[in-house]
């Protein structure tokens, strides 16, 4: 993603020196930004530019900041307004527009480790803290603090010393790691199904009509028929859907990624990627032709697999050990696993304890870029 951002930051750069030359060259650009500048207008320009760059996450009172919200949308403008153009010019390059994608989405669910790696989250953060004004990368109040606590701490996601405010100040620092993978798959699952013609509305938070504005769905799919559908991803926004439909009437539903996918490991605390082969296949349109009839991608002839060193295969099903955190694993309960993570390990099946390797090698299998709730469009 480096190339990406890379040049997102270039164009920013060329806005500036064009916004730094006028004001400094025009009189009349000058004077409007004076205007802009002013008492009059000074508070809620503030808030028009926290739309851009907020300095943490504060979803209710006066001031309110979305930042994970607006990184999330830099990185869906990037794949949905501009870098989409390069894969309409030929299926070649809609092939690599798919493998960018999942590629991605691997990257930015690997953003989700500072959850559970100190050493790359205290990293992270003195890095934001050396390029940040401090005043803007922590505007909401109280969040410089937890940031010290967090660099001089070890401690991880889900025990006792994971405060709320620890989660929000994480979850604000990085840009929606779940959603925005999620997103931005089922924006290649609708491209490559080929239901109707996609049109993403990711960026559009708010449609303005002869009422108070509502939220569209995250995407729209018109068919050749003329009808109208929305998409809205993930299945807890039944009241947001349910609104756009009665004002709009165009029928809504939800999808998401099939078999819960993009679930975090319970032994190393980190989510489960998209292996090189997957991403290959599916970027050519030949991933469904390699599925068994359970409809898995299966790991056991795989030259990367190397009896469960392969750090994308999976294992589903119980274990015993502790999670990350050093809580013990219900030994009933069954989830997925990196194979790498849980091939010395063992589970109890009828009172014996059995070798996960040994036992389940013809089961492993990879992670897969689909969706369920689309079969009846």
């Amino acid at each position: 993603m480096k190339d990406l951002i890379s040049r997102l930051g270039i164009s920013v750069d060329h806005l500036r020196c064009l916004d730094e030359v006028f004001l400094e060259h025009n009189e009349e650009y000058a004077r409007i930004e004076d205007i802009l500048s002013s008492e009059e207008f000074s508070s809620f320009y503030l808030e028009m530019a926290q739309e851009l760059y907020a300095g943490g996450k504060q979803p209710r009172g006066k001031m309110r900041l979305s930042r994970q919200m607006i990184l999330g949308d830099i990185i869906e403008y990037i794949f949905t307004g501009r870098v989409f153009y390069y894969a309409t010019r030929s299926q070649e390059n809609l092939s690599r527009f798919f493998k960018l994608i999942l590629y991605s989405v691997n990257q930015i669910l690997m953003f989700d480790s500072i959850t559970v790696n100190p050493d790359i989250r205290k990293l992270y953060i003195d890095k934001l803290e050396n390029n940040i004004k401090y005043e803007i990368l922590y505007e909401k109040e109280g969040d410089q603090e937890v940031a010290a606590v967090l660099k001089e701490s070890k401690i991880k996601i889900r025990s006792k010393e994971w405060t709320s405010e620890i989660d929000q100040f994480v979850d604000s620092i990085l840009p929606k790691t779940l959603g925005c993978p999620k997103e931005l798959i089922v924006f290649a699952e609708l491209i490559r199904l080929r239901k109707g013609n996609i049109i993403p509305l990711l960026l559009i938070q708010r449609i303005f009509g002869d009422r108070n504005p509502i939220a569209p769905p995250d995407f729209l799919i018109v068919k050749g028929n003329k009808e109208f559908y929305g998409i809205e991803v993930g299945y807890a926004k039944e009241g947001q859907s349910r609104e756009f439909s009665i004002r709009s009437s165009v029928p809504t539903f939800a999808v998401d990624l099939k078999n819960n996918m993009h679930n975090r490991c319970p032994i190393c605390g980190e989510i489960i990627l998209y292996c090189d082969k997957v991403i290959d296949d599916y970027s050519k349109g030949t991933m469904h032709e390699k599925l068994n009839n359970e409809g898995k991608y299966l790991c056991k002839d795989c030259d990367s697999f190397n009896e469960g060193r392969c750090k994308y295969s999976n294992y589903y099903g119980r274990v015993k050990s502790n999670t990350f955190d050093g809580v013990e694993i219900n030994q009933t309960s069954m989830m997925h696993y990196h194979v790498n993570c849980v091939r010395n390990l063992t589970y109890i099946y009828r009172n014996k304890e059995l070798s996960i390797i040994n036992e389940n090698k013809e089961y492993f299998f990879a992670q897969l870029p689909e969706i369920e709730g689309l079969d009846n469009l």
